[in-house]
């Protein structure tokens, strides 16, 4: 009944996201077509990398540019240009959404005497690994503070782990309304990455409870959007939805007696494979238009079952 009443309602998010699809109001793009810039209002901008897949906002203030996620030490000179594209403001605050590599090398290409901002954890984290990569954060936010910056503000969310343990999100007024931005928490119409890296699956179906409650206008992630905030309930119900139909596979699927130890891994695996092959198959009506379905989607359901069998 549940996967049921979850097609029901991804036909009705699909209507929802129909009717308010994002248009890109694109101000900048590079010579070579690898970085641009759309223009969201209200002094905020987001900056796209095409060959990497990425993009990251950034805010205009009055006399100040703040910049998220700087990317790689490479992308940071294409952001660097892409921001001087549209203003000649100098970028005084860059926030580190998270402290995941892929994210946030290159700030001191970016703007080398920038404040870096982040999350507690994301400063414990670096200091652990002792990255030269990587400028450690001067100032550290947690959540319900909020970001100045002249003329703007930016509201800071925390709700615990997901995918890494200090992935903050985001708030921004754009001239479209309100936006969340989750890096790497969610993505708009793809289906979370491959085995869900550094991710503690009770903490993030925590964060998107928690994020749904924030009810803004729009969602982005650190790879794909905007699109319509309700993007934030579609990934809380897949992964809701994909538990149960877990739970439901474990409960049908027959497991063999064993007579030894290798046959108890082979039965084991061939039991695994079967058990999430049919959660799966219950949720393709629901999700399976998502990009990266096929290939993305049995290798969440090995990470969530994980999930199941620990508690974490």
């Amino acid at each position: 009944m549940k996967i049921l009443l979850t097609v029901l309602a991804a036909l009705c998010f699909a209507a929802v996201a129909s009717a308010q699809d994002y248009v890109p109001n694109e101000v900048y793009r590079s010579a070579d077509g690898a970085a641009s810039v759309e223009d969201l209002g209200e002094g905020v901008y987001l900056f796209r990398w095409w060959p990497g897949f990425y993009v990251s906002p950034f805010v205009v203030g009055d006399d100040v540019v703040l910049a998220v996620d700087p990317v790689s030490r490479d992308v940071a000179v294409l952001y660097r240009d892409a921001v001087a594209a549209v203003t000649d403001l100098p970028i005084t605050k860059i926030v580190y959404s998270h402290d995941h590599r892929d994210h946030i090398v290159g700030a001191d290409v970016l703007s080398p005497d920038a404040e870096v901002i982040a999350h507690p954890g994301t400063l414990a984290s670096l200091q652990r690994r002792s990255d030269p990569d990587i400028p450690l954060p001067q100032t550290l936010v947690d959540n319900g503070d909020t970001i100045e910056i002249s003329g703007r503000t930016v509201g800071v969310h925390y709700f615990g782990p997901n995918h890494g343990d200090s992935n903050i999100g985001l708030t921004f007024q754009t001239g479209m309304g309100s936006m969340l931005v989750f890096v790497d928490t969610l993505e708009i119409g793809i289906v979370p990455y491959r085995t869900l890296p550094d991710t503690n699956v009770h903490g993030y179906i925590a964060t998107l409870r928690g994020a749904s409650q924030l009810g803004v206008d729009w969602a982005l992630g650190g790879h794909s959007g905007p699109g319509p905030g309700i993007w934030i309930d579609n990934y809380l119900n897949y992964f809701l939805d994909m538990e149960q139909a877990l739970i439901k596979a474990e409960a049908e699927v027959v497991q063999l007696p064993s007579d030894s130890v290798e046959d108890v891994i082979a039965q084991g695996e061939r039991y695994t494979d079967a058990v999430i092959a049919r959660a799966v198959d219950d949720l393709r009506p629901a999700y399976g238009q998502w990009r990266g379905f096929e290939a993305w989607a049995p290798l969440n359901a090995q990470t969530v079952r994980m999930y199941i069998i620990t508690g974490n």
